[in-house]
């Protein structure tokens, strides 16, 4: 597998440790385990990026079309992945940390754990699905967390840094890892 997305890491493992710490599941192999939940989040987010891409280049392919008809590109582009999202079957589009989309994932989550062989669970579905939403809700305010302390260092500079600039994106990554490093989210030497 390619390189793991940092959030979607913590998210697979904040879940599982969240089920397997309280007992709410029992799991033959705690790291398989971890790594389906990795998967499954993963594959969603890859379905998600591909209808951006096919949504952004239907923008660009039909700018002129977009501009005449007085809609913002944000609207466009949203309203052209939900129409490709229902042609592809995808129920639900938008951003992993959305109340709906994690309570999309949870369901997914939730199958795996009622139907895997190595997986047993103590607790009743509904108990076990509100633990997998509230590690949602841990990690995404996490992001917020460490996306606000990022934009603080950014803004305490000397001279002013404007958001959208190549230096302001530069120092958001190095100020983010860091961040990430401090809070022992990530090792050091994996971001050299």
């Amino acid at each position: 597998m390619a390189k793991q997305n940092k959030f979607l890491k913590l998210l697979a493992d904040r879940v599982a440790n969240n089920l397997l710490e309280n007992e709410y599941v029992i799991a033959d192999n705690p790291e398989d385990f971890k790594k389906k939940i990795y998967e499954i989040l993963y594959n969603d987010y890859i379905a998600e990026k591909e209808l951006e891409e096919e949504a952004e280049k239907i923008i660009q392919e039909n700018a002129e079309e977009v501009t005449y008809r007085g809609v913002s590109i944000h609207k466009a582009r949203k309203l052209i992945k939900e129409r490709l999202a229902k042609e592809k079957g995808i129920s639900v589009v938008g951003s992993i940390f959305s109340r709906e989309k994690a309570n999309y994932l949870a369901g997914k989550i939730l199958r795996l754990i009622l139907t895997d062989e190595e997986l047993d669970y103590t607790q009743e579905r509904g108990v076990i699905r509100s633990i997998i939403v509230k590690s949602f809700e841990e990690v995404a305010k996490l992001r917020k967390e460490i996306d606000k302390n990022v934009r603080e260092k950014i803004a305490s500079h000397s001279r002013p840094i404007y958001e959208g600039t190549p230096e302001w994106y530069a120092l958001y990554r190095r100020y983010y890892n860091e961040e990430l490093i401090e809070r022992g989210l990530i090792d050091a030497e994996s971001e050299v």
